[in-house]
């Protein structure tokens, strides 16, 4: 056989099923496998690819957000027979950077876009290198990237807390200045806006953190609210716990809703309302996207938005099933 017939064989081209057979089993026989480097100069693609989670190591294990997303990732990086370079935040954004754009076999980046102004973001997006974020960046026409409609999603669990009667509702935010604290805030402020409801003082900053939940959640408890949309599950985690050693019921005295549907969500007590997205399909699908726009780097860049769905538990509506 020819080079050229082998190599369509292997690469899954156009060949005659006799000739596809004879080749397979030679292969079978000899245990041949492709030499990747060989492949890496014949097609000027690496096979690797760069996930940058640019996030403290303790944080990013204790966080069951940042495990579903690679999860998506790495499955569908093995999919297509790709490696992964995983960066984190050992390092400042300048010299991460700097140490991706140096390492220069990378054939993109699948980069988490967390804050809204971003050194090592901004940097990947001007460098050329194909670049697809999880997060978006809605004023950047030029980028690439996979989320959902944080202020659609924030605005459909406020509402909920009004429908069911609730008029007090306060919100612990996400990390401020990141796109989906500012977002959540925003669809929060919007529902309760439209119905004529106030949210002075009703505000509290938070971070993502069980821990800061608590606190939040305890200098609201003095404001005399009946309900709390949580900027994430873990925060809401940790305002249930202010709430139960205050000594009051959820929902009776007070509402709470999260954000995100992790595992625990369902196991906390009372079972927790909150806005489900599919974190896992986030991660699957940026690396598609990423190998979407290495196949067609002239088809412009690639905005998906993926949808959420409201889940509603016991903590709003106490001993109504989930639906």
């Amino acid at each position: 056989m020819s080079r050229a017939t082998v190599s369509r064989v292997i690469n899954g081209g156009p060949v005659s099923e006799t000739t596809r057979n004879r080749v397979l089993e030679v292969v079978a026989r000899t245990n041949y496998r492709p030499n990747m480097a060989a492949r890496s100069l014949a097609s000027g693609r690496s096979g690797l690819i760069a996930v940058v989670l640019h996030q403290p190591p303790s944080l990013l294990f204790q966080d069951p957000y940042f495990a579903l997303l690679l999860e998506g990732m790495t499955d569908a990086l093995s999919q297509q027979a790709a490696g992964m370079m995983l960066w984190l935040g050992n390092r400042t954004k300048e010299e991460t950077l700097e140490q991706i754009l140096r390492v220069g076999i990378l054939d993109g980046v699948i980069v988490t876009a967390n804050k809204l102004d971003d050194p090592l973001v901004d940097g990947l997006l001007a460098s050329g290198v194909p670049t697809v974020l999880v997060g978006h960046r809605h004023t950047d026409l030029t980028a690439s990237f996979v989320d959902v409609d944080h202020v659609a999603a924030a605005d459909a669990v406020t509402s909920h807390l009004i429908d069911i009667g609730r008029r007090r509702i306060a919100h612990i935010t996400g990390r401020r200045s990141t796109a989906a604290g500012e977002d959540r805030l925003r669809g929060y402020s919007r529902a309760m806006a439209r119905a004529g409801l106030a949210v002075e003082d009703l505000v509290e900053d938070g971070d993502f953190t069980s821990h800061r939940g608590y606190a939040a959640a305890s200098a609201l408890l003095d404001q005399g609210i009946d309900a709390i949309f949580c900027g994430n599950d873990l925060t809401a985690q940790g305002a249930l716990g202010a709430i139960h050693d205050r000594g009051l019921a959820v929902p009776d005295d007070v509402a709470v809703a999260g954000f995100d549907n992790l595992e625990l969500a369902a196991r906390l007590d009372p079972p927790l309302t909150t806005v489900h997205q599919d974190i896992r399909r986030q991660g699957t699908k940026a690396a598609q996207t990423l190998f979407a726009l290495l196949k067609d780097s002239e088809g412009g860049p690639r905005r998906v938005t993926l949808p959420t769905k409201l889940v509603i538990r016991q903590s709003t509506v106490g001993g109504v099933p989930a639906r």
